[in-house]
């Protein structure tokens, strides 16, 4: 306990010696400052390391700098980088997805007021332009009636249910058009179906 103490009391007068002469050696500009906050974290981590290793016995800042220099060194920090920026993506665009499903929901509700509806939009990210954009837009019309109940195809791979047929009337033409305005994109990647 005693040689701890001891050792501790001597980092501590080491390091003020230490910050004092570089101080000392600097001039007078605005590298001082940042030099000043560089010393004063030196300087924190030499007096709290004791404290830590009251919580920790196996701490050992030496072993905590060494794993950190051959993370860097050894660029393992690149896959982390590429995982992260990844994920990043797949949020944007899932975000992307939801914003642009709430906008045509809302801008049909505002022109054609009388239906409800259903949207469900596929977007997608280029990497050579760095966009994400829309591929298509669905349109589900429901028109305030008890919806059906759809056909369900059993078979060994699973259930899946029947899609819903396009409706080509002139309100889904307006419909189609007023959309691709809109979202600018084009009318042929914008499909209307009665919900």
């Amino acid at each position: 306990m005693i040689d701890g103490l001891r050792n501790w009391i001597i980092e501590i007068c080491t390091a003020v010696i230490f910050i004092t002469a570089v101080e000392m050696i600097l001039p007078n500009n605005n590298l001082k400052k940042y030099a000043k906050f560089v010393l004063g974290l030196i300087l924190i981590t030499v007096l709290i390391n004791p404290i830590i290793k009251l919580f920790d016995k196996n701490f050992d800042l030496a072993a905590y700098t060494n794993k950190a220099y051959e993370y860097m060194d050894e660029k393992k920090y690149e896959n982390d980088v590429e995982k992260y920026k990844q994920e990043g993506m797949n949020k944007t665009v899932s975000v992307f997805k939801e914003n642009v499903e709430n906008l045509c929901k809302e801008k049909l509700k505002e022109e054609f007021p009388r239906n409800n509806y259903k949207v469900d939009a596929a977007v997608d990210y280029d990497k050579s332009s760095d966009s994400v954009y829309v591929k298509n837009v669905k349109v589900g019309i429901k028109d305030g009636t008890i919806e059906s109940v759809k056909k369900i195809d059993i078979g060994s791979k699973g259930a899946a249910a029947s899609s819903n047929p396009s409706i080509n009337d002139e309100r889904s033409r307006l419909m189609k058009s007023y959309l691709s305005k809109e979202l600018k994109i084009s009318e042929s990647s914008i499909e209307v179906y009665k919900n």
